[in-house]
């Protein structure tokens, strides 16, 4: 076994950590047992019942620690516009290279995920210089009016936009070109309203994205084609509103269950999902078409961002 830690991140709320257990669960089941891992669940308010389930996943492979992100928040506060739109823990995935001036490079993670792969494995791919390494965004690839929300309004090429639900940080690089400081400061340039941070990302880290195998990043939701079977996936992402405990017929339900059941958190989320009413089911589809309709809106704006600052990009 060798002496080398892989550093690994999620970030959530007490809401979102029952979902955290499940994708860790995966994780430990298909890790090679040939290296050590660190899980740090970046957050501000989990519950210590909620901690104490998360930290029971821990074995002799596996350490967790939970790293409150408050103190480091309140020093940056007057930098960052935390908008009525954001949550907090969309941001956690840019200070993790501040937060962590000892690593050169971390895996990042949303919570909505299932890890069938060996995640060592995604950690020693060599991204080189680049900023970080990322999967396409399938959205923006297969939904044409996406794709050209992604080319007519942020700058980026429909085949060049990345998913930043799960990255491989460089954070040496991130630390050595500012990546955190210019995101800051395009969130004083222009208010990104269809993917938030993740439009911010992608502006920021533009031509300095290492592609990696789609299979690490497996988009869930309905209208995506692939061309393999999820079954093969390393990373199944259940995005948009595809939940798995809101939605029986959501796609790639069985694998997320198959994990779920051997989890301390089984039965609540099982209760959550017959629990899921019909009204917030047509909130959902409501939501889904309010984001479609905002990629449009924002596509026809006269002063959308890059047709203003195009011919002036970078600006830092």
């Amino acid at each position: 076994m060798t002496n080398k830690q892989i550093p690994i991140f999620y970030a959530c709320d007490d809401a979102f950590a029952k979902y955290t257990i499940v994708s860790i669960s995966s994780m430990i089941k298909n890790a090679s047992k040939d290296y050590k891992y660190h899980i740090y669940i970046l957050c501000t308010d989990v519950s210590d019942d909620m901690k104490e389930k998360v930290l029971a996943l821990a074995n002799e492979n596996f350490e967790i620690s939970f790293e409150h992100v408050g103190k480091y928040l309140k020093s940056i506060s007057k930098k960052l516009p935390l908008r009525h739109y954001y949550s907090k823990t969309t941001y956690y995935r840019l200070f993790i290279a501040e937060m962590f001036p000892e690593l050169d490079k971390a895996i990042y993670i949303d919570s909505d995920t299932i890890v069938l792969g060996d995640i060592s494995k995604l950690y020693e791919t060599n991204i080189t210089n680049h900023y970080l390494g990322a999967c396409r965004e399938q959205a923006m690839e297969q939904v044409y009016d996406y794709g050209t929300y992604a080319e007519e309004v942020v700058g980026i090429s429909r085949h060049e936009f990345f998913n930043a639900g799960m990255i491989l940080i460089n954070c040496k690089e991130f630390r050595e070109n500012k990546v955190l400081e210019k995101f800051i400061y395009y969130l004083g340039v222009y208010d990104f309203i269809v993917t938030q941070d993740e439009d911010y990302l992608n502006l920021v880290c533009k031509d300095k994205v290492f592609w990696l195998d789609q299979k690490w990043n497996t988009e869930l939701t309905d209208g995506l084609e692939y061309s393999y079977d999820i079954n093969s996936a390393n990373i199944l992402h259940y995005i948009m509103v595809n939940k798995p405990w809101h939605y029986h017929e959501c796609r790639g339900a069985d694998i997320f269950w198959h994990y779920a059941s051997n989890t301390s958190v089984y039965s609540d989320l099982k209760a959550e999902l017959e629990a899921y009413t019909d009204q917030e089911k047509e909130r959902d589809a409501a939501s889904a078409a309010n984001l479609y309709q905002m990629a449009l809106d924002e596509t026809a704006r006269p002063d959308n961002f890059w047709k203003v600052w195009k011919d002036k990009f970078p600006l830092v």
